[in-house]
């Protein structure tokens, strides 16, 4: 017996559910256009003369499928003799990407709070201070160093302005140097160097990050941000070094290493 019943009985043609639609939106496969283009044939053999806009209509009734998605079938055929499946491949997006406005917002506020505090901010400190604040995302240290670099920041060698001078006295003392130690060197004697050095408390790295959206001191200010690390000032505790040593080595006992008193 057959499933359907008696379909030839114009009473039971009412109760039949009417077309499934294909959902807007959604692909349609190698399949289902290799079924618009075999319709498509038959429909043009039957009724060779039929109108392009009346055909498509046709199809579009019969198979559920919108008029857009069937001219583009049959465009895609006659172009290539042969239909595809849909490209499904979905391109990954970054943490960046899915981050909005605010969050990179408040990554930069994060940033440039170091600065105001007179801070160098490191990956690792600022990988710190980030997943500590429960308003912004989690990062991965890659992940949250990609991001600043979208952010527009830089890794770049701080800045100084030197210049070179040499004074008449300090030549002639160097003369006088040179030529003394030519002579101490040929009588055999052996030479020892003395020289001292300090620590600052306040030395810190030649490289910080930089925001190249901040223009000027008044962009930033505009901003609420910062232009960014300032040098250190050089006060605080220093330590003093001295050391003598010749060719040898350093001399034992010879070190002495104490914290300055004086400003």
């Amino acid at each position: 017996m057959n499933d359907l019943g008696d379909i030839s009985d114009p009473d039971k043609l009412s109760t039949i559910s009417p077309k499934k639609k294909n959902p807007k939106g959604k692909y349609i496969y190698s399949r289902q256009k290799i079924m618009v283009i075999n319709l498509y044939k038959d429909i043009l053999m039957k009724s060779p003369d039929i109108k392009y806009e009346d055909l498509v209509t046709d199809l579009s009734k019969a198979l559920g499928l919108g008029r857009e998605t069937i001219s583009k079938t049959i465009a895609e055929y006659r172009r290539t003799n042969t239909v595809s499946s849909p490209n499904k491949k979905r391109v990954k997006q970054s943490l960046f990407d899915k981050i909005d406005d605010l969050d990179r917002n408040g990554l930069r506020q994060k940033i440039h709070s170091f600065w105001l505090r007179r801070e160098l901010p490191t990956i690792d400190k600022i990988l710190i201070a980030v997943n500590e604040d429960p308003s912004l995302p989690n990062f991965k240290r890659s992940t949250l160093y990609s991001t600043i670099k979208k952010l527009d920041f830089v890794f770049e060698k701080r800045k100084r302005c030197s210049v070179l001078t040499e004074r008449e006295d300090l030549i002639v003392w160097r003369r006088n140097y040179l030529y003394n130690i030519r002579k101490y060197r040929q009588e055999g004697r052996q030479i020892y160097y003395l020289d001292e050095t300090w620590l600052n408390a306040g030395d810190c790295v030649d490289r910080v990050w930089k925001d190249n959206t901040v223009l000027s001191k008044h962009d930033a200010f505009n901003k609420g941000l910062t232009t960014g690390s300032t040098n250190p000032t050089g006060k605080g505790k220093r330590l003093i070094i001295l050391h003598i040593g010749s060719d040898k080595g350093f001399l034992p006992g010879g070190l002495l290493c104490f914290e300055s008193k004086k400003k």
